[in-house]
């Protein structure tokens, strides 16, 4: 168990993509995961006033899965959780949130991104619960996702699991193809159909490279982005 004010995990290089964290107030924890292959799970325990954000990326292919599980314990407790995921062709990757929000005065956001293509196949499933006590719970969830071909197939799981009265939660969730208009404008003024492609991606999923606040991070996780796709 750790607390701390920054830590990157970068998964390809230390073959690790987790932990199990405690934040508490006046230590804020941000967590960078540029999450490796196989199985992992990272564990958030958020007491009083404790204010987390994490940022995470899904890319190194093959039969993975990731597993957030995030408790808010103490009012005023806070998360952010920002993430994407690339499946290309043969990859199987799934990820799963689970936010419980087990007290009063609490907040969570989070913003997942997926993109398949060939025969890749994505699902996110993600939970916020509230519990019976946690009154005046802000909740947000929001999953968005991409397909490049006509055979790639993403899944997306979001709910709500809501035993108080007097809170504030949405969850959204949509799996739709590239805006081909906006293709179609690019090519027009001399980009390749490929290239009006990629920047199409790069805008989409910037929403969650731009949570990056550290420079040299971002900057990795864009590069392993950009071999991906």
């Amino acid at each position: 168990m750790a607390t701390t004010n920054e830590i990157k995990l970068f998964g390809n290089e230390c073959g690790c993509c987790g932990g199990d964290f405690e934040v508490v107030a006046g230590e804020p924890l941000t967590l960078y995961q540029l999450c490796g292959a196989g199985s992992h799970a990272t564990t958030l325990r958020i007491g009083e006033g404790g204010k987390a954000k994490v940022v995470f990326a899904a890319l190194e292919g093959g039969d993975t899965s990731y597993t957030f599980r995030v408790e808010l314990n103490g009012a005023g407790a806070e998360l952010e959780l920002y993430g994407l995921f690339v499946a290309t062709e043969g990859d199987r990757c799934r990820v799963k949130t689970e936010v419980r929000h087990n007290v009063p005065d609490c907040v969570s956001n989070q913003v997942v991104k997926g993109v398949a293509d060939g025969d890749g196949y994505g699902l996110f499933d993600g939970l916020v619960y509230v519990a019976p006590d946690a009154q005046h719970t802000e909740a947000y969830q929001q999953s968005r996702n991409v397909l490049l071909a006509p055979t790639a197939h993403i899944q997306t799981q979001p709910q709500l699991e809501i035993y108080a009265d007097d809170v504030r939660c949405s969850h959204g969730a949509t799996v739709g193809q590239m805006n081909e208009e906006e293709v179609y404008y690019m090519r027009q003024r001399g980009l390749t159909k490929e290239a009006a492609q990629r920047l199409q991606l790069e805008g989409f999923l910037q929403e969650v490279l731009g949570k990056i606040d550290d420079e040299p991070t971002r900057e990795k996780f864009t590069a392993k982005l950009l071999a991906k796709i």
